[in-house]
């Protein structure tokens, strides 16, 4: 099934609470989980792990059940918990 993913690059920094930073974020279009599943492996020599660099591939939106009208929605998968309709959190504000 093609969707969009949002592909995030992170590299180990001592200097940060986490221990990483992020590098980069990039949106891909249209393709399947093995597609950028090549494009991932097509950027292991740029960013190569040994040199404390992390890819982390989502897809871009996410399916959930409006709380009040039991209908699916999408949302971005980084929405906030109060901001998401099939939270009780987002109804109660």
């Amino acid at each position: 099934m093609k969707q969009d993913y949002t592909m995030y690059i992170y590299k180990a920094d001592r200097r940060t609470k986490t221990g990483e930073r992020l590098v980069s974020t990039t949106v891909w279009t249209d393709r399947t989980a093995e597609g950028m599943k090549r494009e991932i492996n097509g950027l292991y020599w740029i960013y190569l792990p040994k040199d404390g660099y992390r890819f982390e591939c989502v897809p871009s939106t996410k399916t959930v059940t409006n709380l009040m009208t039991g209908q699916p929605i999408q949302i971005a998968h980084d929405t906030p918990r109060a901001c998401d309709p099939s939270s009780e959190l987002y109804w109660s504000m």
